[in-house]
C-alpha cells in the first residue's frame, strides 16, 4: 500500500444494513427499501422527502457496471465524464464543475473531499465493499451543506457477516485488479469489517486534434493512466464505532491553457489522503441522539510536463506535504417524538478546513518553488439546523431550515418545505422545495497562476434553489418513480476564459432557471430483472447567454440494465448508457455485455465493455465557453474476473 493511503470511518446517520438484491426481495421487502441520504433517520423510497435513487452494486455488476464511476453513471440525470485534467467530473441535473466542487460525496454518510480544490475520491472506494449507492437529484436539502448545491452522492459499503469475497480481474491496456472484503463476528453487538483494492492499468491513448488557445492546431496524445489503491476498516460495538478508510489514487490528463508551445502539456495528479469517523449514539423510547467526529486529511500533486518548453517539466504540490490540507468536522443531531404525529430534528455541525500553500517548482529540483500560487489558510463554517415532520391521516408535511455561518462568505438561512400524500400502500405524490448553499474553494479565490488560471477574492456564495413534483408507485417487484422539477441558480460560480487575463478565472454569472423530468423504473421477476431510467432536461444543448452551461448539457439521458438467470449456474446481463449531442458533439451510446457462472464458492464472469466501440468524447468544463473536447476511453474493453466466496 502506498503511503499516502487516506482514513476513513463510519459516517453519521449509517442506519442502513446491507440488502439482498431488489430481485430477490418480497412485495413487502421492496417496498419497504430504505434511503438515509435525505433525512437522519432511513425512510422508504415511497415516503422519503426528497428525490432519490438507490441502486445496488450486485443487481449493477450483473449488468455489465464494473465500477464506482458506471454506477453513479447510471443515475437518472447524472452523467460521470472524463475531464481534461484527468479525473472524473459529476454532472447532475446539468450542474457540474471540474473539481466537482457542487456536489457532496460521502462515505456512509461522512462529507469526504479536499479543502482546496474540492475533489471527491471516485476511485477510492473499494469494489467488494460496496453495498449500494444513493444519490438525491437537487439540493441537499437542511441535512447536507457546503458542496450540495447541485446533489448528495452516498456510498454505503457492506455491513453483512459471515459473507466474505475476493475478486481479480485482468483485462485490457494490461489491467490488473484485486478487491477483498472480509468480516468477523466478536459478540452480538461488535464486529470487524475490512476492505482492500489495488488497480493498475496502463490506459488508453487519448487523441487531440484540436485549436489550443495561443498555440493554434495540435495533433497529439497522451496516454491516460489509472491506478489507485485503498482500504477500509470499521468496527463496530453497540451503537459506538469507528472506521477508517486511506487511498491514494493516480490519474493522467492534460492542461488545457498554452503560451508558446505547440505540444500537449500533460497532467499527472497523485491524490492521497485519510479520514477517520468516531460516531456513538443513544437511544430511547421518544428518542435518538448521536454524536460524532471526523478527520479527514486530503491533497493532491500535480506534475505538468512541458510547461515552459517540451521536456521541461513542473511540479505543483502543498507545502510539508500536503500536512496542512485537512477537514476537522465535530457534530451532534438529534430526532425526538413530540407525539403521535410530531417528530423533531435538529443538528448542529462545526467544521474547520485548512489548506497548506499551494507552490510551482521544478520536478527535476523539489524543495525550491518558484512560486506560491496560493497561501496557507483556514475557514471556519458553523451549521446549525432543525425539521420538523407532522403526519396527518395520509400526509406527511416537513418544514425545516440549514444556518450556515462561513466565516469568509457570511451566513445564509437555507429553507426546506415538503408535502407527501400516501395514496394508498403503494402509491404517493410529493411537492418538494429545497435550496442549496455552496461556497468558493480557495482554488475559485485565491489561485493565481497567469495563463493557467487566476482566482476571483469578490466571489460570493451560491445558491440553487429546487422544486419538485414527483409520483411514487411501489407494489410487488415494481417501483416507479417519476418527477418534473424546476431549478433556479443564484449567483452560481461559472469558470469563464478571461481575455484580459489570457486566464480561466471564476465570476458569480450563473443566474438561469431550468426545468427537466426524470424517470427512474425497476422491476423484477424470480430469474431476471429490469432497470430503465430516463432524464429530460428543457434547456440542453442550448445557446444561452445567460446559462453558458447549457450548450454543454444533453437534452436527454438514459440507462437501461437487465439480467436474467438461465439456470442455477449460467447468468447474462448488459447495460445501456444514452447521452444525446450537446456541445457541438454527436449523440452516442455505450453498451456493455456481462456473463456470469456461479461453481459452488467461485464466480467467473467475463464481461465487454462498450461493445459497439463508441467514440466517447466529453466536452471540456475546465472553461464554460471552451471549445476543447475530453476524450474518454477507446475501444472495446474486454475483462475476465473471478470471485472467490468464503
Amino acid at each position: 500500500m502506498a503511503s499516502g493511503t487516506c482514513l476513513i470511518l463510519l459516517g453519521a446517520n449509517t442506519g442502513a444494513k446491507e440488502l439482498p438484491s431488489v430481485f430477490e426481495l418480497s412485495m413487502k421487502e421492496l417496498i419497504s427499501i430504505d434511503v438515509s441520504v435525505a433525512s437522519s433517520e432511513s425512510e422508504a423510497i415511497l415516503e422519503t422527502p426528497a428525490i432519490v435513487s438507490r441502486y445496488n452494486r450486485h443487481d449493477l455488476e450483473k449488468m455489465g457496471v464494473s465500477n464506482l464511476r458506471e454506477m453513479f453513471n447510471f443515475i437518472p440525470g447524472v452523467i460521470v465524464q472524463d475531464s481534461l485534467p484527468g479525473w472524473a467530473s459529476v454532472q447532475i441535473r446539468g450542474i457540474d464543475e471540474t473539481f466537482n466542487q457542487k456536489v457532496l460525496f460521502l462515505l456512509d454518510g461522512v462529507p469526504y473531499h479536499q479543502p482546496s480544490h474540492s475533489i471527491i475520491p471516485m476511485e477510492g472506494i473499494p469494489w467488494e465493499s460496496i453495498s449500494h449507492v444513493e444519490v438525491i437529484r437537487g439540493p441537499g436539502a437542511v441535512f447536507h451543506g457546503t458542496q450540495a448545491s447541485g446533489g448528495v452522492f452516498n456510498v454505503v459499503t457492506r455491513r453483512d457477516l459471515d459473507k466474505r469475497s475476493v475478486s481479480l480481474k485482468v483485462g485490457k491496456n494490461k489491467l490488473k485488479a484485486g478487491s477483498v472484503y472480509y468480516n468477523k463476528q466478536f459478540t452480538e453487538k461488535s464486529a470487524l469489517y475490512l476492505a482492500a483494492e489495488f488497480r493498475a492499468e496502463d490506459g488508453y491513448n487519448a487523441s487531440y486534434t484540436e485549436l489550443f488557445p495561443d498555440v493554434g492546431l495540435i495533433s497529439d496524445k497522451v496516454n491516460r493512466v489509472l491506478e489507485n489503491e485503498s482500504v477500509l476498516i470499521r468496527y463496530t460495538n453497540n451503537e459506538a464505532s469507528i472506521q477508517i478508510h486511506a487511498f491514494s489514487d493516480t490519474t493522467t490528463g492534460i492542461n488545457d491553457a498554452y503560451a508558446d508551445l505547440n505540444t500537449l502539456q500533460p497532467f499527472i495528479n497523485d491524490t492521497k489522503g485519510y479520514l477517520i469517523h468516531l460516531e456513538n449514539s443513544w437511544t430511547s423510547e421518544n428518542s435518538r441522539t448521536q454524536v460524532f467526529a471526523d478527520y479527514n486529511h486530503y491533497t493532491f500533486d500535480l506534475q505538468i510536463h512541458n510547461l515552459f518548453a517540451p521536456g521541461t517539466h513542473a511540479l505543483i504540490n502543498k507545502e510539508k506535504d500536503g500536512k496542512n490540507d485537512y477537514r476537522i468536522r465535530l457534530g451532534a443531531n438529534t430526532t425526538y417524538r413530540l407525539g403521535d404525529s410530531i417528530d423533531l430534528e435538529a443538528g448542529i455541525e462545526h467544521e474547520t478546513r485548512s489548506v497548506g500553500a499551494y507552490q510551482l517548482q521544478f520536478l527535476e529540483s523539489p524543495g525550491n518553488p518558484l512560486a506560491t500560487l496560493f497561501e496557507k489558510g483556514s475557514t471556519d463554517e458553523l451549521s446549525a439546523y432543525s425539521q420538523l415532520e407532522y403526519s396527518y391521516q395520509d400526509f406527511k408535511f416537513y418544514i425545516g431550515a440549514r444556518y450556515t455561518d462561513n466565516e469568509k462568505n457570511g451566513s445564509k438561512i437555507t429553507p426546506r418545505l415538503a408535502g407527501v400524500y400516501n395514496i394508498d400502500a403503494h402509491q404517493s405524490l410529493k411537492l418538494l422545495y429545497s435550496t442549496g448553499f455552496n461556497s468558493p474553494n480557495p482554488t475559485q479565490t485565491d489561485l493565481y497562476l497567469p495563463g493557467n488560471v487566476v482566482g476571483n477574492k469578490t466571489l460570493d456564495a451560491e445558491i440553487v434553489k429546487a422544486s419538485d413534483v414527483a409520483y411514487t408507485y411501489s407494489k410487488t417487484n415494481f417501483l416507479f418513480v417519476a418527477n418534473v422539477y424546476h431549478l433556479e441558480a443564484e449567483d452560481f460560480i461559472v469558470r469563464q476564459y478571461s481575455e484580459e487575463l489570457n486566464s480561466v478565472t471564476f465570476f458569480n454569472d450563473g443566474n438561469y432557471t431550468r426545468q427537466g423530468a426524470e424517470l427512474d423504473l425497476q422491476i423484477a421477476r424470480e430469474r431476471s430483472k429490469l432497470f430503465v431510467n430516463v432524464a429530460y432536461q428543457k434547456e440542453g444543448n442550448k445557446i444561452d447567454p445567460d446559462d453558458a452551461d447549457a450548450y454543454r448539457i444533453p437534452r436527454l439521458t438514459t440507462s437501461v440494465g437487465a439480467s436474467v438467470d438461465l439456470n442455477d449456474t449460467h447468468s447474462l446481463g448488459a447495460s445501456l448508457s444514452y447521452i444525446s449531442s450537446r456541445h457541438g458533439l454527436n449523440d452516442f451510446t455505450v453498451v456493455n455485455v456481462n456473463y456470469t457462472a456461479r461453481f459452488s464458492d467461485i464466480d467467473v464472469f467475463l464481461l465487454a465493455r462498450n461493445l459497439f466501440d463508441e467514440d466517447i468524447l466529453n466536452p471540456n468544463n475546465t472553461s464554460q465557453n471552451s471549445t476543447l473536447v475530453a476524450p474518454g476511453e477507446e475501444g472495446v474493453h474486454i475483462q475476465l474476473g473471478f470471485r472467490f466466496h468464503f
